[in-house]
């Protein structure tokens, strides 16, 4: 064909931007004989579109039902080679073209995503026009994320956390002693690459045998659609998974684990057509009939950490169980919250401005997100494409290793729980 094309950005090696960044590049192309172009031109764009399809009715009657939404955040075009007047072509001699392009991301993009029912995605596509022939094209695709700011959210996510649970097991009329699970984590914002420390205190006066207790991270992902009429579908998925080890009846014993968070997309909430939000799930295995408990905590997931949270010097990964007396306070304890604000923040003298990591903390690696397949970009009206890049979005995520935290800010003195009652 004696065309080669390739896109590159020049202020992001990765293919990462933040939304409100300005997007620099060049289109090089390559040929390897003279070619007569009408116009050649760069599209940069980026749309969210969710679809599914439902079965519905019986019989004759059953028919298949096609839900779809598509929302445009981003069209911009570039003409590189300008069609001339009178409609004459351009040729261009053999050899390397190189063109410089930039554009402006507005500050309000929602952050790229890739899921099973609908994807947030952005592209830079040229288009060749030749005079007689079909256009030629050439896409890549390329990440944005839309800042999340921890310190910036709501004050709640910056204290600890705690879900508590006690039931009795039942089999015909005879009842067991309760069982006591709580579950606590010092605070509910991460960022990917960051420990969730977690405690489980678990007081088994009951004689069931615990088997085990599982902890989970969990993505859950909502699809919006507004056509044939508005309706959310959702899918959960598991991002770390561990599993303690059993307890025996009529016994006490604590867990300390800590769960990384993965290289996964932020938090993304509000009218979006896909939203994105995790929680902690804890479910303690018990043997014979009855329920499981489950405990469940929301966390928010991050693009900049908390300032008021440094994470624990030990390594990240499980703490033996110990065993021994376990202290519990079941009932709701009213938390002082500090007070809100929002845009620049200052926490510990350290002025924030919502966009990028505090100075002692090491850039960000942009790496691709957990269990993400590379997706084909091309679509239908890309019937004569000279090659494209296989596409991954790229989230960041941070190394806690040998960081020099500040000094913590003053915080208000939270209540310790009260021991929990002597064995009858």
């Amino acid at each position: 064909m004696g065309v080669q094309c390739d896109i590159r950005f020049t202020n992001s090696t990765h293919g990462t931007f933040l939304s409100g960044q300005r997007l620099t590049g060049n289109v090089q192309l390559k040929l390897t004989e003279p070619k007569k172009f009408n116009e050649i031109s760069l599209r940069i764009v980026g749309y969210t579109n969710v679809q599914w399809s439902q079965k519905r009715g019986q019989g004759r009657r059953r028919r298949t039902v096609y839900f779809s939404a598509k929302r445009d955040h981003l069209s911009s075009v570039k003409v590189l080679v300008p069609s001339q007047q009178g409609g004459t072509t351009t040729e261009l001699p053999a050899g390397e073209h190189v063109y410089e392009f930039a554009c402006d991301l507005p500050a309000n993009l929602p952050t790229s995503f890739e899921g099973s029912y609908g994807q947030c995605r952005y592209t830079a596509q040229v288009v060749m026009d030749r005079p007689w022939k079909f256009n030629l094209t050439y896409k890549v695709g390329f990440t944005v994320i839309k800042p999340l700011d921890l310190n910036t959210v709501s004050p709640a996510i910056r204290m600890p956390a705690r879900m508590e649970d006690a039931r009795v097991f039942c089999c015909g009329l005879w009842r067991t002693k309760p069982l006591f699970v709580r579950v606590t984590v010092p605070c509910t914002g991460y960022v990917p690459g960051q420990a969730i420390p977690l405690t489980i205190d678990l007081n088994n006066q009951s004689s069931r045998m615990i088997e085990g207790v599982n902890m989970k991270l969990l993505q859950e992902v909502t699809y919006n659609v507004e056509f044939p009429e508005k309706k959310t579908r959702q899918e959960v998925h598991t991002v770390v998974k561990h599993i303690g080890e059993g307890v025996a009846g009529e016994t006490q014993r604590k867990y300390e684990q800590r769960l990384v968070v993965p290289t996964v997309a932020p938090t993304c909430a509000g009218l979006n057509l896909i939203n994105v939000s995790y929680r902690l799930h804890m479910t303690v295995r018990v043997e014979g009939c009855g329920m499981d408990p489950v405990l469940e905590i929301p966390l928010t997931i991050g693009t900049i950490p908390l300032l008021s949270y440094q994470p624990p010097s030990n390594p990240a990964g499980a703490v033996a169980s110990t065993s021994g007396n376990v202290g519990f306070s079941f009932g709701t304890v009213q938390d002082q919250l500090p007070t809100s604000s929002t845009g620049t923040e200052r926490t510990g003298g350290i002025e924030r401005e919502g966009t990028l990591p505090p100075e002692y903390l090491p850039p960000p690696t942009y790496e691709e997100a957990m269990n993400a397949a590379a997706v084909v970009i091309t679509d239908d009206s890309d019937t004569n494409a000279i090659g494209t890049k296989p596409y991954v979005p790229l989230y960041p995520s941070y190394n806690f290793n040998n960081v020099q935290w500040p000094p913590l800010p003053p915080l208000a003195q939270q209540p310790s729980p009260a021991p929990l009652p002597p064995k009858q």
